[in-house]
């Protein structure tokens, strides 16, 4: 099989990320074109991977005729860009969050029907979330009872970014920083959240949250707490997992990403990974899906999903006093 020609829309911090994942692929795919609206964005990174710089994305599209292509602009314009590519059979692993709202969410998985869509929920791809899976799956844990999540730090950029302009974004650190954590818990229960209550609070001055609590429920009863900030100089990226029989820990910043203690363990078990980070791996995934004419692990009904319990914690936030 030819190299799968790869597109990129969007030059920013996150189309990085996309380019660096194919670069370390560049057996199966090569990057056939970059456009933004930003000339010297686009040019850059053309510089660096390769490809032909573009302006415009529809006429990098008709120009190039890309078997896929990664979106990476801001939310707003998800919807456009995933229409143009649907209209020409093109595969799309779309970045987070899914759009700026649910309704433009069905609208993507609509316009895709019968091309492949995945949406990029890295985490999903995270070595030490895929062993922690694996350990609450072989029963080890016992019944899921909580999970906690919190992803916080300091944003420089708040007030001078698009991720602060409510019409380009769709919100603030809810929508932005949320989405990941409502899949984690997902990803890690196996089960759709059915209570959702939100709250959210700003400390800069901004048009939009930084600051944002979630307490969910899935149908099985696992409760969730999902924490986020941009105003906590202290970052921190964990979650715990906490079961009858044990409890586990995902630590993006320690150097075992996974810890676990069961109830008669005297000591903590740790794990330690040399695999492939997620970007690489989604990326992996992505090719895989072209390459097989398979389904992807991150399916649109994954997106909708998350979108809706966005939508229902928006919601709950409005309704708090």
């Amino acid at each position: 099989m030819d190299k799968i020609r790869i597109g990129v829309i969007g030059a920013g911090g996150i189309a990085g990320a996309h380019l660096r994942a194919y670069a370390a692929h560049s057996d199966r795919c090569e990057i056939a074109g970059i456009a933004d609206v930003i000339p010297a964005a686009a040019e850059a990174r053309v510089a660096e991977y390769g490809g032909r710089a573009f302006t415009d994305a529809e006429t990098m599209l008709d120009a190039l005729r890309p078997d896929a292509v990664s979106i990476c602009t801001p939310p707003k314009y998800h919807l456009p860009v995933v229409e143009a590519a649907a209209a020409r059979g093109i595969a799309v692993l779309c970045e987070k969050p899914p759009a700026r709202n649910l309704a433009e969410t069905e609208a993507i998985v609509a316009a895709m029907r019968g091309v492949l869509l995945q949406f990029a929920f890295c985490h999903r791809f995270h070595p030490p979330l895929k062993a922690a899976q694996a350990l609450i799956q072989s029963g080890q844990l016992g019944e899921l009872a909580q999970i906690e999540n919190r992803f916080a730090f300091r944003f420089s950029r708040a007030g001078t970014s698009w991720f602060t302009e409510a019409e380009i974004s769709g919100g603030g650190i809810l929508i932005d920083t949320l989405v990941h954590s409502i899949d984690i818990f997902r990803a890690l229960t196996g089960q759709e959240i059915t209570t959702t209550h939100a709250v959210t609070s700003a400390k800069l001055p901004i048009d939009v949250e930084d600051s944002a609590s979630l307490l969910v429920r899935s149908s099985n009863g696992v409760i969730g707490t999902l924490n986020c900030s941009w105003v906590t100089p202290v970052s921190e990226a964990v979650v715990r997992v906490y079961g009858t029989e044990g409890q586990a820990i995902i630590d993006y910043d320690a150097a075992a990403g996974l810890r676990y203690k069961l109830a008669d363990d005297a000591d903590w078990t740790e794990q330690n990974f040399d695999e492939p980070d997620r970007f690489v791996a989604q990326a992996d995934h992505f090719l895989r899906c072209i390459e097989n004419g398979s389904a992807p692990l991150v399916r649109p009904e994954d997106g909708l999903a998350v979108m809706r319990v966005i939508e229902s914690a928006y919601q709950s936030a409005e309704e708090q006093p």
